[in-house]
């Protein structure tokens, strides 16, 4: 089950994406939530200025911002009913990029990208984004989460 199909039903580009285009959009709207969600709430400063960098993702250009909004919102809901759920579900959604490195680093630029949006990069962020590399067997240090020093 799709995230854009179970959350946006109505998505206006859905009919015209490929299964892996389809896989890229649900991931990339799990990383966004699983970001914005990372310390338990979104503030509504922090959902304007977490919107506002989404909508400059290139990685979104390709799906509509409106059709990820729509996703996203969904699956920020799923976050205050279900937080265990919910962050499952994203882990699970973002898993079906590993092995697809192009689209796993634009995952994980785009994710970072969200996570900045408040001004900086706090822990409970920080950690997100390292589990998402490690679900998508990327190396943090290539996106200066942690450095070789550190992993030591």
């Amino acid at each position: 089950m799709s995230l854009s199909s179970t959350f946006s039903e109505s998505t206006r580009g859905a009919d015209v994406l490929t299964p892996a285009q389809r896989d890229q959009f649900d991931a990339l709207v799990a990383a966004c939530a699983l970001v914005a969600n990372a310390d338990g709430w979104v503030t509504r400063d922090e959902r304007g200025h977490m919107l506002e960098r989404m909508r400059g993702l290139p990685a979104l250009s390709r799906f509509g911002f409106e059709d990820a909004l729509e996703a996203f919102e969904a699956l920020d809901r799923r976050f205050q009913v279900s937080p265990e759920k919910a962050q499952a579900d994203a882990e699970t959604t973002i898993r079906r990029l590993r092995g697809r490195t192009e689209a796993s680093r634009s995952l994980v630029n785009s994710a970072s990208a969200v996570a900045s949006a408040d001004g900086g990069l706090d822990a409970e962020e920080r950690e997100v984004l390292l589990r998402i590399c490690a679900i998508l067997a990327l190396d943090p240090v290539q996106f200066d989460l942690e450095t070789r020093e550190r992993r030591r």
